[in-house]
């Protein structure tokens, strides 16, 4: 079991969130003798949602990780769902929508949330940690069940990550830099998804941006400091993955791709320093 301090309030400006698939691949990295210190040295507060605290302690070796990034003095916290109202100023309607947006994607939860959620007057409705606690229990998507018994809640901690990142976006304007580490790319399409439909929602706000950082930027990064070469790139990336990045044309336009890239094709993106990996 982790020893990680739960929080109830952000208070920095430079922050991560972390979702289980960059954790993997960090740990994957580290078992290759790969410093990430250069990675993780620039946030004053790393977060990990309780949903997504669960997904790690699934596995020892994940979760002996992530203990010992926070033993190594890395400011890594976890923080409850139910604490969010308190994020978001206890403005519990305006967090309705914000749950609604993150999982506009997903049509079962959708259904879940208008069937148990919703009331013609939202003065009805329950207190938010009562039902954000009921939607995590009676998670309305089929997953497998684990070799530690418990069933896996599919999306679940990409929603709780997606959820907080708006949080921080809309009520933080403070923050300087918010970025979402994950290499699933349902995250990035909750928050573009959820993005447009709470603009409507604040039209008098301004949204602090949400930064994306995947395996791949990741690997671009470390390559680019000098901190892996081309052969660690091959023996980090197995697969032909499809990835969005931009690019400078000749004529100092920018064009933004999106395709499937193998490695060698990978490796030549990120020797080029006028190509950007977004997710």
């Amino acid at each position: 079991m982790l020893k990680i301090e739960e929080i109830k309030k952000i208070d920095k400006k430079h922050i991560a969130l972390m979702d289980t698939s960059s954790i993997s691949f960090m740990q994957s990295l580290q078992k290759k003798e790969i410093m990430l210190d250069s990675i993780l040295k620039d946030y004053e507060l790393i977060l990990i949602p309780k949903w997504v605290l669960t997904e790690i302690e699934d596995y020892e070796g994940r979760a002996k990780y992530v203990q010992k990034l926070i033993d190594d003095g890395y400011p890594i916290f976890s923080i409850a769902e139910e604490t969010y109202s308190e994020l978001a100023g206890y403005e519990e309607g305006n967090l309705y929508k914000i749950v609604q947006a993150s999982a506009s994607l997903l049509v079962s939860v959708k259904s879940y949330l208008r069937k148990n959620v919703d009331k013609n007057d939202p003065l009805d409705m329950e207190a938010y940690a009562e039902w954000i606690r009921k939607l995590y229990d009676e998670w309305p998507i089929p997953g497998e069940t684990l070799s530690n018994g418990r069933v896996r809640k599919k999306n679940a901690g990409e929603i709780s990550i997606t959820i907080l990142a708006e949080i921080v976006s809309w009520y933080y304007p403070e923050t300087e830099a918010l970025t979402v580490y994950s290499q699933d790319s349902d995250t990035y399409q909750f928050h573009r998804e959820a993005e447009v439909s709470l603009r409507r929602l604040f039209a008098l706000k301004t949204p602090i941006p949400v930064s994306y950082k995947s395996n791949d930027c990741i690997l671009c990064q470390l390559f680019r400091e000098g901190e892996i070469d081309s052969d660690d790139v091959l023996a980090c990336r197995k697969d032909v993955r499809r990835i969005t990045y931009s690019k400078e044309q000749a004529d100092h336009s920018v064009v933004l791709v999106t395709e499937m890239v193998d490695n060698d094709v990978f490796i030549e993106l990120i020797k080029d320093k006028t190509v950007h990996i977004i997710f």
